[in-house]
């Protein structure tokens, strides 16, 4: 869709991206690991993982699409341009908030042998490696999906330049492939083997349920449009994502990333169908999180992390204590994330431009 004869926007993405972000967010509050608020443990919620699938669907679908856009503009893929946007937009804040951590860490003394074993791995973006093997760096954890998407980069531009035509075949043959593979794994060694545990980790299979869904829509299949933009699946999609997230149903654990990633597709499709639409995320609220989603969920571990320091020994009614945790975590994350994109993001997302070639007003892409 164009916004004007120059760019390309795909309404409500912004406000999908604060969905996935603020359901992170609010399951690694009461997450263990991350932090202790001196509280009795409730709940572990699954959302965050349904969150990441979501943010994974939602960027294959928007880079394949931008990918296939520029296709047609140019008859080509400049890949260079392609890695330069990647790194001006995920590197800043990435290696900035990884300073801060291993500043943070030695001053406390905490995990300094994690620290040095394992830091390689988050800076060369491969922090999914040791999140298979159940290891990690406390609050640098959640860089695993970012990992991942890091090296789904690597792969899927040089894929959509070369095979074209035969993407779609292409897009499907790796979908299957590495579910089948899962279930395999699954059947075979069982849900705590690694190879089982890379493959749920490393969901490149989820991506391209966004990139099927993008080419589909680029080529204006009118069958997949229909079906992805209609009402009713749309609801039981969206209820699918709160269900599950809140873990207030269950399906088998070898299917939910699957389910929630087609779920998302259709989420995607039907904010982008307006006239379709059940839930309106085109507002000025959640268009503004998503715009800084990606600081929510770079930051939101070490706010949990500080405010579990400051809260831990406070004395009140554990209900009170809980909705102070909560709405403190949210606020303080949502406030360093817009200053983060404001001052700090925004001059490397400026520079960013001159190297697009399909300018988007989305603004992750």
């Amino acid at each position: 869709m164009l916004k004007d004869n120059s760019s390309v926007y795909l309404p409500g993405l912004n406000g999908l991206r604060a969905i996935a972000a603020l359901s992170v967010v609010i399951a690694h509050v009461s997450l263990k690991g991350i932090a202790d608020f001196g509280l009795p443990y409730l709940f572990d919620l699954p959302m965050a993982g349904y969150g990441v699938t979501l943010f994974f669907v939602i960027s294959g679908f928007l880079i394949t699409y931008l990918l296939l856009q520029e296709l047609r503009k140019t008859q080509t893929v400049d890949i260079r341009k392609f890695y330069i946007r990647r790194i001006l937009r995920i590197w800043p804040v990435y290696y900035l908030f990884l300073l801060v951590c291993i500043a943070i860490f030695f001053v406390l003394g905490e995990q300094s042998s994690v620290l040095v074993k394992e830091m390689w791995f988050y800076v060369f973006f491969a922090a999914n490696i040791p999140f298979v093997f159940q290891s990690g760096i406390i609050i640098l954890v959640h860089y695993w999906s970012i990992g991942v998407e890091e090296q789904f980069y690597l792969i899927w531009p040089w894929i959509v330049k070369t095979m074209r035509t035969r993407l779609l075949k292409v897009a499907v043959l790796i979908f299957i492939a590495l579910f089948l593979l899962k279930i395999v794994f699954w059947i075979t060694l069982g849900t705590g083997s690694l190879a089982y545990r890379f493959l749920t980790i490393t969901r490149f299979h989820c991506m391209m349920v966004g990139a099927m869904g993008a080419i589909l829509f680029h080529n204006e299949h009118k069958l997949f449009i229909r079906l992805a933009t209609n009402r009713i699946i749309q609801l039981g999609s969206w209820l699918l994502f709160f269900l599950l997230g809140f873990n207030l149903m269950s399906i088998p654990a070898v299917l939910g990333q699957e389910f929630i990633a087609f779920a998302s597709l259709s989420m995607i499709m039907g904010q982008i169908s307006i006239n379709q639409r059940i839930i309106n995320l085109e507002n000025v609220f959640f268009d503004s999180v998503g715009k800084i989603s990606y600081g929510i969920y770079v930051i939101h571990p070490l706010i949990i992390f500080i405010l579990s320091k400051v809260y831990k020994d406070l004395n009140i009614v554990p209900a009170l204590k809980y909705g102070l945790v909560y709405s403190s975590v949210v606020i303080f994350t949502l406030m360093i994330a817009w200053l983060s994109y404001t001052y700090f993001e925004n001059p490397f997302l400026k520079f960013k431009t001159r190297f697009a070639v399909v300018n988007s007003s989305n603004s992750m892409s």
